[in-house]
């Protein structure tokens, strides 16, 4: 059987955030160490990281304490978190 070329990794909301509906931040280093120790281990394979948690990575900043209902607010949120979650991978990836 072929070795893969390419694995994607898709990670979802809720293995990222915490009970109180923030960013776990001990979840997000952790995934992203053992992804980064699997690419250094296997250097010819293509590692796609693919991550939820845009909108829940908002609620906080916003001053949300659960994730909106409205189309118009899960848009802010996800504006919002989307660059904070961003930034928080590249801190992490930055030491690799």
């Amino acid at each position: 059987m072929p070795r893969a070329k390419r694995i994607v990794v898709k990670v979802g909301s809720s293995s990222l955030t915490s009970i109180e509906n923030s960013l776990d931040e001990l979840a997000i280093a952790t995934i992203s160490d053992v992804l980064a120790k699997k690419k250094k281990e296997h250097p010819s394979i293509e590692l796609v990281f693919v991550s939820s948690g845009a909108i829940a990575a908002g609620l906080a900043p916003l001053g949300l304490s659960r994730r909106p209902k409205d189309l118009a607010t899960q848009q802010a949120a996800a504006s919002v978190g989307q660059s904070l979650l961003m930034s928080r991978y590249t801190d992490i990836f930055t030491r690799y």
